[in-house]
């Protein structure tokens, strides 16, 4: 069985010793409850060429916490994501692999990465005693587990929102962060800083900008297929408006094989096009 939690947070570099500002003082707070440290394992999946990373999708077994399990995230808006949670197993939950199919298609997933974390914890609490937010000073020790050996640590602050809080709180939090010298992450998420910190050492290579005709079109296919896989969690959770999205990016899909058909190689596509006619059959295009 899997549960589902709305995570709202903004992500902080710190120093070798981050001091904190008084958070006691921040507007709206007015309390500031310190919980301790506490210790987290989290193992990290992808596929070997991390199809997963490249989508901003996460996939972990943390143990630690009060939340120990497996955890998907996948991204909403910048600093939004949907946490799909499931139960400690050895295996990656049926539910939750079928959410990263449209991901890895048919490659396994694999570890990649294992962060250890000390997270010391303190909650931000309304006049009235209610959450407003979470803050954790987090100590990360990254390893790579595939494609390397490297290891990275570092020091990062965040700032998860509670439950149905107003995120104008986070803006309000960051400012008092930002005042003290505390800057925001480069880094989206714990995964992208420990695949870049920890990645080989040779570069990896960077798409050319597009130049011809056919580069473009190759441009505007692609965003309609990475629309298409996006929307297919959201379809599987059965989330509003999601089917009616996914009809409208498998139609530009179509639309663009057919109108860019002399610059496609049409022994490609051939297939690709039956394929999104049967998957508009089974969303309910006409």
């Amino acid at each position: 069985m899997a549960d589902t939690k709305r995570e709202v947070e903004r992500k902080y570099e710190a120093t070798d010793a981050p001091r904190l500002p008084d958070l006691g003082r921040v507007a709206g707070v007015g309390s500031v409850e310190h919980e301790g440290v506490m210790e987290l394992d989290a193992v990290y999946y992808d596929t070997e060429d991390l199809r997963l990373a490249a989508a901003r999708v996460t996939l972990r077994r943390r143990t630690g916490g009060s939340d120990a399990g497996w955890h998907l995230k996948l991204p909403v808006a910048a600093g939004v994501r949907d946490e799909i949670r499931a139960p400690l197993s050895d295996d990656v939950p049926p539910r939750l692999t079928a959410l990263i199919r449209s991901r890895v298609l048919d490659a396994p997933v694999v570890p990649v990465v294992r962060l250890v974390s000390a997270r010391d914890v303190h909650v931000l609490t309304g006049t009235d005693g209610a959450p407003l937010a979470e803050l954790s000073v987090d100590e990360v020790v990254a390893e790579r587990l595939h494609g390397g050996d490297r290891t990275a640590a570092w020091t990062e602050i965040e700032v998860e929102l509670a439950d149905d809080g107003d995120p104008a709180f986070l803006d309000t939090v960051g400012r008092a962060l930002e005042e003290a010298g505390i800057r925001p992450s480069a880094a989206h998420s714990k995964l992208a800083r420990a695949l870049e910190e920890t990645a080989p050492e040779a570069a990896r290579p960077r798409e050319d900008e597009p130049r011809t005709a056919g580069d473009h079109v190759l441009v505007h296919v692609r965003r309609q297929a990475e629309a298409i896989a996006a929307f297919d969690p959201a379809v599987r959770r059965g989330l509003p408006d999601s089917v009616h999205k996914m009809r409208v990016a498998t139609r530009r899909l179509r639309s663009a094989l057919r109108t860019y058909r002399r610059v496609l190689d049409r022994e490609a596509t051939r297939a690709l096009g039956a394929e999104l006619k049967w998957l508009a059959g089974e969303l309910g295009v006409d």
